[in-house]
């Protein structure tokens, strides 16, 4: 069975609300789960890293100097 490795930081979205990866359970736990920091409360809590609701957003392109 293939994890996902998430990074500390890593912005995702978890039932429709934006969250931020803050920690993972050791790779030997079983089921390997996610912790997460509602980006808008600051709740908490964890998952598991493949819960079909957990989508990692794609990342913003910085700003170019075209603007």
């Amino acid at each position: 069975m293939s994890v996902a490795v998430f990074e500390i930081g890593t912005i995702v979205s978890y039932r429709g609300r934006l969250h931020v990866v803050v920690g993972m359970t050791p790779m030997s736990v079983t089921p390997p789960l996610v912790e997460l920091e509602d980006a808008e409360s600051g709740r908490t809590g964890r998952v598991r890293v493949d819960d079909p609701q957990l989508v990692v957003e794609a990342p913003e392109d910085p700003p170019g100097d075209d603007e």
